[in-house]
């Protein structure tokens, strides 16, 4: 397992092996990646979310773009 990160909203994101997968019915991957990366809930410690690489990078880039086209959000 590595972590990769945190969220201010109350997630983490880790890396795992595909046969680690907590919810591999649901799994977001039809690549046969090795790896995924898992979302995990602060408060719970439970795993909310599971995606492989190629599709986390897919939903950043098209967070990216959401993140662009908005101008009414302001930042701290």
């Amino acid at each position: 397992m590595e972590q990769v990160g945190g969220f201010q909203s109350g997630f983490h994101a880790k890396k795992v092996k595909r046969e680690a997968a907590r919810w591999p019915q649901f799994l977001i991957c039809r690549h046969d990646c090795q790896e995924i990366i898992q979302l995990v809930s602060h408060v719970s410690g439970e795993v909310e979310f599971e995606l492989c690489k190629i599709e986390a990078e897919r939903m950043a880039r098209v967070l990216l773009e959401a993140v662009n086209e908005s101008d009414s959000c302001l930042t701290s």
